[in-house]
C-alpha cells in the first residue's frame, strides 16, 4: 500500500466518534502484535519529551487533549526508510491515531499542552536502540 510519509511502515489513520465517545482501536485493526503498556501522558505548554527508538516495541499514540508536534526518525539498520524523517501534527480537533513502528524514534512537543494515550506491545523494560 503506498504511503504519502517516507517511513513506509508508520500509520496515521482517522479515529471515529460513537454514541459513547471515541473509538481509538479494535483488535480488528491488526495494527500491534501484542499488548505491553498503556501510559496516559500528560505535556505541559512548550514541553518536549524525547521517545527513543525501541528494539521491538510498536507504539500507538492518541492525542486525547489538545495538539502536539511529532518528529520521527528511522533508526533501523538496513530498513528501505533508514535514517528517513517525518514530522507532523496531531490535534484533538481532527482526531487520528499514529502507528510508530519499532525502531522509529520521535520527539514530541506541544505549544499549549496536550494529553496522550500511548498503547505499546512492549513495556519500557524492553531495549532501547
Amino acid at each position: 500500500m503506498p504511503t504519502q510519509f517516507p517511513i513506509a511502515d508508520m500509520h496515521l489513520f482517522p479515529l471515529e466518534h460513537s454514541e459513547d465517545g471515541m473509538l481509538l482501536l479494535r483488535n480488528s485493526d491488526h495494527l500491534l502484535r501484542r499488548f505491553g503498556q498503556l501510559d496516559l501522558i500528560s505535556l505541559e505548554a512548550g514541553e518536549r519529551r524525547k521517545n527513543p527508538a525501541h528494539e521491538e516495541a510498536d507504539e500507538i499514540w492518541f492525542v486525547l487533549r489538545g495538539e502536539i508536534k511529532v518528529s520521527m526518525v528511522d533508526k533501523r539498520g538496513g530498513s528501505p526508510s533508514e535514517g528517513k524523517e517525518v514530522q507532523l501534527v496531531i490535534a484533538e480537533d481532527d482526531p487520528h491515531g499514529l502507528l510508530l513502528p519499532f525502531g522509529v524514534a520521535c520527539m514530541i512537543s506541544s505549544k499549549k499542552g496536550a494529553s496522550l494515550l500511548r498503547v505499546s506491545t512492549h513495556s519500557d523494560r524492553e531495549k532501547e536502540l
